[in-house]
């Protein structure tokens, strides 16, 4: 493939791919010296990718550069579920068979949640959760654990749908709908009691990515029954105790590379950040869909 070097185009792409390379960040000198450009080019450059969200500063007196959060958010919404199933499956099988419940991953693919990999328990009754179905954004408990980090301009672009009733329990309202996503920034979790369908509950908790945001959640969902024999914050407690391998399998995309200081290095899950969507805070409960 030939590339023309003085395209604009391909330096912006040079400039990522130097960034990228670099894995801890790169200063604008480093960069201009492995694209070869004038510094004041690359800094323009950087400034111009910095202001669309595809890079970012490090903040520090050097002001290194890594990508971008938005970048990162389309690398991960872009790409086809096949590593997900080779990552994140044992770890979704191992929680299943702990629960007893059905378990899936959850992915926010532009403004929609989107379900991308699930588990059933080896024995006991199933729920099933197929792959690639759409989340209900006033039901889904996983939407909503995303959703609810979300800028105000992204949830009102999945809200601005049909928001169809289907249970005397599902909330259509847009003030409504807010509160639930207050109170899974509060609680830090998502619920759904007879919402989507009578009898079916459903349990997310948000998985934060470093640098990148809460665009996956983690669920469980089954007979109401079955889900409230067990305290509901024991289950949350089960569930936040499967993030840091979770995480560790969605950041490290190439299933293969189990070694290396990323596969290694300590993680410190975090809440992910309150407050995108300001809406009043509401009681305790959460109420969303499977």
């Amino acid at each position: 493939m030939i590339r023309n070097s003085d395209s604009p185009l391909e330096r912006y792409f040079s400039a990522l791919e130097s960034i990228a390379a670099s894995g801890d960040g790169r200063s604008v000198s480093d960069i201009a010296l492995s694209c070869d450009l004038p510094i004041a080019t690359a800094h323009r450059l950087l400034q111009n990718l910095q202001h669309a969200g595809l890079v970012a500063s490090t903040g520090t007196k050097r002001r290194d550069y890594r990508l971008g959060k938005r970048l990162l958010r389309l690398l991960h919404a872009g790409s086809d579920t096949a590593w997900l199933t080779i990552s994140a499956q044992p770890i979704l099988d191992k929680l299943a068979n702990e629960l007893s419940e059905t378990c899936y991953l959850a992915r926010l693919v532009g403004h929609e949640v989107v379900s991308v990999a699930w588990a059933a328990p080896s024995e006991g009754l199933r729920g099933y959760v197929v792959p690639g179905h759409t989340c209900a954004p006033h039901i889904a408990a996983s939407a909503k654990a995303i959703l609810a980090f979300q800028s105000q301009e992204l949830v009102d672009r999945a809200l601005a749908g049909a928001l169809p009733k289907l249970t005397a329990k599902t909330k259509t309202r847009r003030k409504d709908i807010y509160k639930d996503y207050q109170s899974v920034r509060d609680n830090g979790y998502a619920t759904c009691w007879d919402e989507m369908e009578i009898g079916m509950g459903a349990i997310a908790v948000p998985i934060p990515l470093p640098e990148i945001g809460t665009i996956y959640s983690l669920a469980a969902a089954g007979l109401i029954d079955r889900l409230t024999r067990r305290p509901v914050a024991k289950t949350v407690g089960l569930l936040r105790a499967t993030l840091e391998p979770m995480i560790r399998a969605l950041r490290n995309r190439d299933p293969d590379a189990e070694s290396g200081p990323q596969a290694n290095e300590p993680l410190r899950v975090r809440p992910p950040d309150s407050g995108r969507v300001g809406m009043p805070s509401p009681g305790k409960i959460v109420t969303a869909g499977r």
